[in-house]
């Protein structure tokens, strides 16, 4: 990483809640330690504000600045010299990672101990300059050599968990693509499955029944091939899909929109509604001579926005089988939504109902 990139990298970890409070943690934990070391040095003569005369605030400035400092270079900046490579590279190699922490490290300790003694010098009797300056390399030597190591292995655990991470998202987008996949030719067989038969019946219906599955199958793609769309798009793409059954079944099918269209511009995976409708036609439509009734909506309940298929006809059984379409449909449902979504079904005794409850704000909304 180039500096920019590291600067930008540890701004980020800073604001994550389990950097950010294991350091006020620990540094709080040095603060009231060496607090309370401090207050052991003998007190300094009466002068000045009352503050300073009681020898407070040169103690308590410079315990606060130990204490979160030193907590700040373990568990904040520590894996900054392991990310600054100075070009592409995400690591830099362990010898030039060891030397780098250890420059950066003995500086850090050096400039923060400089500060101390400037903010608590004229509070306390302190050693010989050759003291000093033994005691501030020995603190630059153990706490450089303790950081570079702290921030080698918070490096490794980072990028071990970030590999991790994009591996399980590159594996769960190749799921994703897989799943779209199987839905367009899955629709594609089972409407010419149903084309074979109106061929019998109605030729000339059949070839305009052709044409529209032409311009279904090109829909199809366009809307498999994202990975979310507006819901109005589903809308559209299943109002095309019943026009061509309709073709097929007539009189048979009758079909009533609930649909509230200030939810329109909210996203989801493609395909939520055409495999339910797909399921109502095939299970409660088409095995009834008379046909029936297949409603479609829209709304929001609760905190939930609700999309559901409802069909007259045959009852479903409440527990499908393994075709493609609802399986696949629950599948991506978890892919996207986890436990935020729920898929059921239920009949009342004259409707089945298929019924995707997702929470609102897992929706996005298009710009």
């Amino acid at each position: 990483m180039r500096l920019p990139e590291v600067i930008a990298y540890q701004r980020r970890r800073i604001q994550n809640p389990w950097v950010f409070l294991p350091l006020l943690g620990f540094g709080t934990v040095l603060f009231l330690g060496t607090l309370l070391v401090s207050f052991q040095a003998p007190p300094p003569p009466p002068q000045g504000p009352a503050l300073t005369r009681t020898g407070l605030l040169g103690p308590i400035l410079a315990a606060a600045l130990g204490g979160y400092g030193i907590s700040a270079l373990y568990l904040w900046w520590s894996p900054a010299p392991w990310l600054w490579t100075g070009g592409g590279a995400t690591h830099v190699p362990f010898l030039r990672g060891i030397f780098q922490a250890a420059a950066f490290n003995s500086l850090y300790i050096l400039l923060l101990a400089g500060l101390q003694t400037l903010l608590t010098w004229r509070f306390h009797h302190h050693p010989s300059w050759a003291q000093l300056t033994g005691m501030v390399v020995a603190a630059a030597a153990i706490h450089g050599t303790g950081a570079a190591m702290a921030g080698y292995f918070i490096t490794l655990w980072e990028r071990t968990k970030l590999v991790k991470e994009e591996t399980e998202k590159r594996l769960r987008e190749a799921h994703w693509v897989l799943l779209r996949g199987q839905l367009s030719p899955h629709v594609l067989f089972n409407a010419l499955n149903g084309l074979a038969e109106l061929v019998r019946i109605d030729p000339v219906r059949a070839e305009q029944v052709i044409l529209d599955l032409s311009d279904l199958y090109r829909a199809l793609l366009d809307h498999g091939s994202k990975p979310w769309t507006p819901l109005r798009e589903e809308k559209r793409l299943v109002t095309r899909y019943l026009a061509v059954e309709q073709m097929r079944l007539g009189d048979r099918l009758r079909v009533e929109w609930q649909w509230d269209e200030a939810l329109e511009d909210l996203e989801g995976p493609p395909f939520l509604l055409q495999p339910l409708v797909e399921n109502a036609l095939k299970h409660g439509i088409n095995p009834c001579p008379e046909g029936g009734e297949v409603g479609l909506g829209l709304t929001v309940l609760g905190e939930d926005v609700v999309l559901w298929v409802s069909n007259t006809g045959r009852p479903l059984p409440l527990v499908l089988g393994s075709g493609v379409g609802v399986g696949n449909l629950e599948a991506r449902l978890n892919l996207a939504f986890g436990p935020r979504a729920r898929f059921r079904l239920h009949n009342d005794g004259t409707y089945t109902t298929a019924e995707i409850s997702i929470a609102k704000d897992a929706l996005r909304r298009t710009p």
